[in-house]
């Protein structure tokens, strides 16, 4: 190999390594975080799935689509991240701590902040709070924050208790307490019973335009404890379908005795990294997911790991012999 060869070698390894280097950086950064778009398909998403599209590895609103594309899970306190590229005009919304509604007005009955084009000569005549990262009808985000059309702008919204900080291409265009905007009623004019909610789904609200999304993920920052769900509750909800049970504690205990229809997953093998495609596989999505253990300390851990990956899912305080006693069916 000669002096040429070889310096184009090492030149192309000392790039790679820089690169991995810089991936290890933005992986770290991103701790806690979990992504929900796998670039393929609409996995994870439910509510109006016509008005959306999966193109080039992104999420699309299509032109002409209608209607609130929502996460399957619900959150609480969150940072939200993500890319959109705006098209001419166009006009969208970020919807949070939403209803499960595929159709209706979640700027209203969730919490609405803008996405759109506010550069459009048709939007002139803008309000305040419609311009581009506002909370819709509530506060005004601070203009020119958004790159030229055609251009990927990051975007990063953080919701911890009546707060929403909003930050767009490094710039923060909201830093609000929904209470103290609206204590003197809301800007619109208009009663947002969402506001109220401290929970929900976070949603994309289309409005016919075409919007391109990718890297969307969400980090939790809801601080777990045991459900207040009663036990006789919880029995309704996995008798209706609408949850499962789930034992973290160790195969040597499930033999012993577990409930009849639980699901068994140990948290120490939870703990070491479960795939979403292979979790997935063992708990569904759409449903609630209850997690206990012999006295719930290992319930909390487990529902702590499973809330980073998006699953609805509260811990129980009770231990399995107390689900035995109060009436919960003992496998044979």
């Amino acid at each position: 190999m000669n002096r040429l060869t070889l310096g184009f070698v090492l030149g192309l390894m000392a790039a790679w390594s820089g690169d991995l280097l810089a991936q290890d950086k933005a992986v770290a950064a991103e701790e806690g975080f979990v992504s929900l778009f796998d670039g393929k398909s609409l996995a994870g998403w439910t509510g109006s799935l016509a008005g959306y599209a999966v193109e080039d590895g992104h999420l699309v609103c299509v032109a002409g689509g209608k209607g609130n594309l929502l996460t399957e899970a619900e959150y609480s306190d969150f940072i939200f991240k993500f890319e959109f590229k705006l098209t001419d005009g166009a006009n969208n919304g970020l919807g949070i701590r939403c209803p499960k509604v595929a159709e209706g007005n979640l700027h209203l009955d969730g919490i609405e902040l803008q996405i759109l084009d506010d550069t459009a000569e048709k939007y002139k005549t803008l309000k305040p709070y419609q311009y581009h990262g506002s909370v819709y009808g509530i506060v005004p985000a601070k203009v020119g924050s958004l790159k030229p059309l055609g251009e990927w702008n990051q975007q990063e919204v953080t919701a911890k208790g009546r707060r929403v900080t909003i930050v767009v291409n490094g710039k923060t265009i909201v830093d609000a307490d929904l209470d103290e905007a609206t204590k003197a009623g809301t800007l619109d004019g208009t009663v947002h019973p969402g506001l109220s909610r401290a929970k929900g789904h976070v949603a994309f609200l289309a409005h016919g335009d075409r919007v391109d999304f990718r890297n969307i993920r969400i980090k939790s920052l809801a601080e777990l404890t045991h459900t207040t769900d009663s036990l006789d509750v919880v029995k309704q909800r996995l008798a209706k379908k609408e949850a499962v049970l789930l034992d973290v504690r160790e195969l040597a205990e499930w033999d012993e005795a577990h409930v009849d229809g639980a699901v068994s997953l140990p948290n120490s093998k939870l703990q070491k990294g479960i795939d979403a495609k292979t979790l997935l596989g063992i708990i569904p999505k759409d449903k609630i997911v209850y997690t206990h253990c012999r006295a719930g300390r290992r319930a909390l851990a487990a529902a702590e790991e499973l809330s980073k990956q998006g699953y609805d899912v509260r811990a129980l305080k009770p231990g399995i012999q107390e689900l035995l006693d109060a009436g919960f069916p003992k496998a044979k």
